[in-house]
């Protein structure tokens, strides 16, 4: 299974091929036509790649607006909200892709620091989920931190992972499993205690969690588990708040107080939670990173009030 997908053209073959070259020497698994084995039926392999992606990553240009394969590629990422559309000409953005965030890579000199590459490296984290480089490395921590925190909302160090298409993107789902301590992975194995299923589910997750007698819960069942764990994880817990918020500071301390939590004004290595607003403070941030302190923004936040009321 590849991380990411490339939708382009054949006649914009060298340039995604110079794409797919970097992509993969950040670490990244790429999936391009290339790759399909001889003697594979051509739209199978596509189909099956594409439905197994986690990012869908689009070169629009003169060439790619007219073909039909491009397109219907496309449609796929946007409907499954995975799509990172890129212009690596001068070209009109076929309508109904136009809402969505374009890198421009008609610049791009083929190397992960000229252009916009960066801003194309960042979008396609945002959906893996995990840094390009490194990723064993960075599930190794991630699980280090996890098992740390004791949150006692019942989803302590749980390994979670999500298939299909769902109702909210990907990162927000992950942000909640970081929340209330449990681990976001992107592939399942005998370690993983839920797969969480969507709309049009990829066939290797649904196949691995059968293998590995894995839990499968659909979206609505995942987030009662969430609202369940929300009730609990406060209580005797220390939070800090930074940034301006759309509510009186004082208020949501009080209510903070009020479902047993602790309130104070600077972090420490026992601070669990630091809710953030609108320009936040930079050494509150940089404290949180350096004590592996879950940082929440205001809409989680009143999120996880609304299901303690």
């Amino acid at each position: 299974m590849s991380q990411i997908f490339i939708s382009y053209s054949s006649k914009d073959r060298a340039k995604a091929q110079k794409l797919v070259r970097v992509l993969e020497n950040k670490g990244w698994s790429v999936w391009w036509d290339k790759k399909i084995p001889a003697g594979k039926a051509f739209d199978l392999a596509i189909s099956k790649a594409l439905n197994e992606a986690q990012c869908v990553v689009v070169l629009w240009s003169k060439n790619s607006v007219k073909s039909d394969w491009v397109w219907e590629e496309a449609s796929e990422g946007a409907q499954r909200k995975i799509l990172v559309p890129t212009v690596i000409d001068s070209v009109k953005i076929p309508f109904g892709f136009r809402r969505i965030q374009t890198v421009d890579l008609s610049r791009w000199r083929g190397t992960a620091s000229s252009g916009n590459f960066p801003k194309l490296s960042n979008a396609i984290e945002a959906l893996t989920h995990l840094p390009s480089k490194s990723r064993k490395k960075s599930e190794k921590k991630i699980a280090k931190i996890a098992s740390k925190r004791r949150l006692t909302g019942g989803l302590d160090g749980k390994t979670i992972v999500f298939t299909g298409a769902l109702s909210e993107f990907r990162k927000v789902h992950a942000k909640k499993v970081a929340t209330v301590g449990a681990r976001y992975v992107n592939s399942v194995s005998k370690l993983t205690d839920y797969l969480v299923v969507g709309k049009k589910p990829g066939s290797v997750k649904l196949s691995d969690a059968k293998k590995y007698g894995v839990k499968k819960i659909t979206e609505g069942q995942w987030l009662k588990l969430l609202n369940d764990a929300y009730k609990r994880i406060l209580s005797g817990k220390t939070v800090v708040f930074t940034g301006k918020l759309s509510q009186d500071r004082n208020s949501q301390e009080k209510l903070a107080k009020k479902y047993g939590a602790k309130v104070a004004s600077t972090i420490t290595s026992k601070t669990n939670f630091l809710i953030v607003g609108q320009n936040p403070g930079a050494a509150k941030i940089k404290a949180a990173d350096k004590y592996h302190i879950e940082v929440i923004n205001e809409d989680l936040w009143t999120e996880i009030l609304q299901s303690l009321r």
